[in-house]
C-alpha cells in the first residue's frame, strides 16, 4: 500500500455503515472522489473508492455531498477488474486516515465583492 494525498470533488455521496473492525462497531463514510490534480499532470480523471473508517466519519458524512471539494490523506490500493469488452480496467481505493472539507472560494470571492459595492 502507498500514503497517497488527494485532492478531488465527492461524485458520490457518503453512505454510512457500522462494521465491525478488531470487534468492535466503527461508523464508516462510504464515498467516490475524482480527483482535480493540476490540468497539465493529468489525461484522464482518476476515480478513488474510499473508505473513512473513523468516529469522525458520522460527524462530517452530511457534508460529503457531490462536487464538494475535499483533501483526502490515506493509504492506496489497486485491483483490477473487467470492463465490459473483457480488458482489464484498474480501480483506485483509498483507506482514509483524514479526510478534509476545503472552502469554496467562488462562493467567497462573491461575497466579497458585494461587500465593496456597498
Amino acid at each position: 500500500m502507498n500514503h497517497i494525498t488527494v485532492h478531488g470533488k465527492v461524485t458520490k455521496k457518503a453512505e454510512m455503515k457500522l462494521l465491525n473492525i478488531n470487534g468492535e462497531p466503527v461508523p464508516v463514510a462510504i464515498f467516490t472522489v475524482v480527483d482535480i490534480g493540476l490540468p497539465y499532470q493529468q489525461v484522464e480523471p482518476t476515480y478513488f473508492f474510499v473508505n473513512y473508517p473513523k468516529e469522525a466519519a458520522s460527524l462530517i458524512a452530511e457534508y460529503l455531498v457531490e462536487n464538494k471539494e475535499i483533501l483526502i490523506h490515506g493509504t492506496m490500493r489497486q485491483k483490477f477488474a473487467k470492463d465490459k469488452d473483457g480488458n482489464k480496467v484498474p480501480r483506485y481505493y483509498l483507506r482514509a486516515d483524514m479526510v478534509e472539507l476545503l472552502p469554496v472560494f467562488t462562493q467567497v470571492s462573491a461575497t466579497k465583492k458585494e461587500a465593496e459595492n456597498e
